[in-house]
């Protein structure tokens, strides 16, 4: 799901005879010059390269002889490389084209190029490259580059992702703010076309973020700096990007295989962009016309930052990121692909401040995926709210010498409507907690409900209780308190004396609803590397009983009649002695559920059927007992229980697995009227 560039810029300026194009090979970049170049007779009139003009030509062109290195789909493009008013064709021949080419395109991100087609490992194919007729000639560059986007045309409905971050508009900076816009190219990768009717809530709204990477104190920090107000769509136009074969439409809808353009200006027009208060990025719905309070200067509504926040020169590296939210594409459950990212390169400032592209586009990936890139040892989970949207955790312990190790968390919410009000990391007695921080983006320009802004207070931080919290004001209290709405990425941090173990992490919920939180396994000082989830429904292991998957990495069971799979995670301490462990059921219908015991693994953790769910916690069982679910959840003890380790007759040594069985609608998959939740292991202390 991204286009990976593998090499730096290659010297070639390409042929003016197609006879003789100039060898390339491989990925990267790769220098052109068709300043002297002149127009042969080859490549001038193919229907694939007629334009919006109706034209067919390619002038000045230079010709280029590029052999695959691998079999796959690949991209060529122009766009972040020259200011020339270029045009693009690729052919599967050797030298002279004979025939139409396999893709042909002139405008995609402002007056650049790209194209996309299939490559056969050893095959050779020739590019031209040159002007749209009557444009004026020049240098640059060309990216040819693996694309592991999304495969066009496999997602049921309307799909729409960010196919190219083709431009970039820096702004003139106002004060001690300063800003940039970002020109997208969309593309819609689904089997439907895609609502695009202007003046109505039926189109996109599109947004754009900006991201530091940096080093303190020996730890990396992936910060989210800068966010936009949101352009509204308005007229699709039927070009090609991402897929071959667009499905032309009158400007109503993006068809099926179509890309639209919309440049950095219009994506930075102040004049028409609304707010992100009134988008619920989850199902895509949003007010239009979008609320217009007053605004001054050149920063106002595009994608502000404190200059302060922005240098260069000490290993920082920048990322800018777009997301499409749109209701017929949330619709068919298609939203979790609408973000891409790209690396920029800073100069100038210190007040204000210059970007450019550093790399290429990264489909269908959020920001925070490039943490990863930067620092292969960062991990990412995603975590789906049951009913709701994705976030995505990401967390990185760095050891800081003498005892002392650093914690790093980052809470992306990429569409989550009901936001996130509260993190917790558990932390064992004993352990000395320092250096507790928060880091948020600030909302601008009259962003929240009444047109007042967001408030920007940091979030609370407490240490004890058995964990380190933050929390913001709740809903009730404040509609436009500091929560972690859609497109925003959080962080929190602290450093401990104590080395990494496996906790489990709470996200608390801030709009009312059930589940209240959801929880993930992150690295945490002093937990328990042996107590995890495990046996997740998701098609890592053994397939569910009727395609019922649960996302993958969510650590749910196989998926249930209300949308959702079962999630169980524990919390505490499996100790015999200080026993707090608690299993915590959730995601399931308001039915009976039994909580169980096993003493192994069923087939090494991979599971096994049973009715509409996997069986995972096997061997010898004991029966908890029965609870009945409230709003899907529910959990043992409670009440006047026994600890856990008292039901399951468990010693200081025992390995044990714990799992939810529950009633599920007759009709809904199996004949069965049952499902599980995952798994979970714990090993018993003394």
């Amino acid at each position: 799901m991204a286009t990976i560039v593998l090499s730096h810029a290659l010297p070639a300026q390409g042929a003016n005879d197609c006879a003789t194009p100039t060898p390339i090979s491989g990925l990267g970049t790769f220098a052109f010059d068709n300043t002297t170049a002149t127009t042969g007779s080859q490549g001038q009139a193919y229907v694939t390269c007629t334009d919006t003009a109706s034209q067919t030509a390619i002038t000045n062109d230079v010709w280029f002889l590029w052999t695959a290195a691998a079999t796959g789909h690949f991209t060529i493009t122009t766009c972040g490389g020259t200011t020339i008013d270029s045009k693009l064709a690729i052919y599967g021949v050797s030298g002279c084209p004979t025939g139409e080419p396999l893709a042909c395109n002139d405008d995609t991100c402002g007056q650049q190029s790209s194209v996309a087609f299939d490559a056969t490992n050893g095959s050779n194919y020739t590019i031209q490259l040159g002007d749209w007729p009557s444009a004026l000639s020049g240098t640059g560059t060309f990216t040819i580059a693996v694309d592991t986007q999304p495969s066009c045309g496999t997602a049921t409905g309307p799909d729409v992702i960010v196919g190219e971050i083709q431009e970039i508009e820096n702004e003139p900076a106002a004060g001690t703010l300063d800003a940039i816009s970002l020109g997208t190219t969309s593309c819609n990768v689904g089997t439907v076309w895609l609502n695009w009717f202007a003046s109505t809530n039926q189109h996109p709204a599109i947004g754009g973020t900006l991201y530091r990477y940096r080093t303190v104190a020996g730890a990396g920090r992936f910060e989210q700096i800068g966010m936009s107000w949101l352009k509204h769509g308005f007229f699709a136009l039927s070009n090609n990007l991402c897929c071959t074969n667009c499905a032309a439409t009158d400007g109503t809808h993006l068809g099926v295989n179509c890309a639209d353009p919309y440049s950095a200006f219009r994506n930075g027009n102040q004049f028409n962009l609304g707010p992100r208060w009134q988008v619920n990025a989850h199902t895509g719905a949003f007010t239009y016309p979008p609320a217009n309070p007053g605004w001054s200067g050149t920063t106002a509504r595009r994608c502000e930052f404190q200059s302060s926040d922005v240098t260069a020169g000490n290993g920082e590296r920048y990322f800018g990121e777009c997301q499409y939210v749109t209701p017929d594409d949330a619709a068919a459950g298609n939203q979790d692909n609408n973000a891409s990212y790209r690396e920029l390169s800073v100069s100038g400032g210190p007040t204000d401040w210059s970007f450019a592209f550093a790399g290429g586009t990264q489909r269908s990936l959020s920001a925070i995926r490039a943490w990863q890139l930067v620092d292969p040892l960062v991990t990412l989970n995603d975590v789906h709210v049951p009913g709701d949207g994705l976030f995505v955790l990401g967390f990185r312990t760095t050891s800081l010498g003498g005892g002392q190790f650093h914690y790093e968390y980052a809470l992306y919410n990429m569409n989550g409507d009901r936001c996130a009000g509260t993190f917790s990391v558990p932390v064992p007695s004993g352990v000395t907690v320092t250096n507790v921080g928060f880091h948020d983006v600030d909302y601008r320009n009259g962003d929240g409900e009444g047109s007042v802004n967001r408030s920007g207070a940091d979030w609370i931080a407490t240490v004890g209780g058995g964990a380190v919290s933050w929390s913001t004001e709740t809903e009730a209290t404040n509609p436009n308190a500091n929560a972690i709405h859609w497109g925003t990425t959080y962080n929190f941090r602290f450093d401990a004396d104590a080395a990494p173990g496996v906790v489990n992490a709470t996200i608390g919920l801030w709009k009312s609803g059930l589940p209240a939180s959801v929880g993930t396994n992150v690295e945490g000082p002093g937990g328990n590397s042996s107590s995890f989830a495990f046996c997740a429904g998701d098609g890592s292991g053994t397939a569910c009983p009727c395609g019922n998957l649960s996302p993958l990495g969510a650590n749910l069971g196989c998926a249930n009649s209300i949308g959702s799979g079962a999630a169980l995670v524990a919390t505490g301490t499996a100790s015999i002695f200080a026993d707090t462990f608690v299993l915590h059921g959730s995601g399931m219908p308001d039915s009976a559920v039994l909580y169980f015991q096993g003493t192994t693994q069923v087939a090494s953790g991979a599971g096994a059927t049973f009715g509409d769910g996997l069986r995972c916690a096997g061997g010898t069982t004991t029966r908890f007992g029965l609870r009945v679910n409230v709003g899907g959840s529910s959990q043992f003890p409670s009440g006047l229980d026994p600890a856990v380790h008292v039901k399951g007759f468990d010693h200081a040594g025992d390995v044990r697995t714990y799992q939810c069985w529950y009633r599920n609608a007759a009709a809904f998959c199996t004949p069965s009227t049952f499902n599980l939740s995952n798994g979970w292991q714990a090993t018993w202390t003394p």
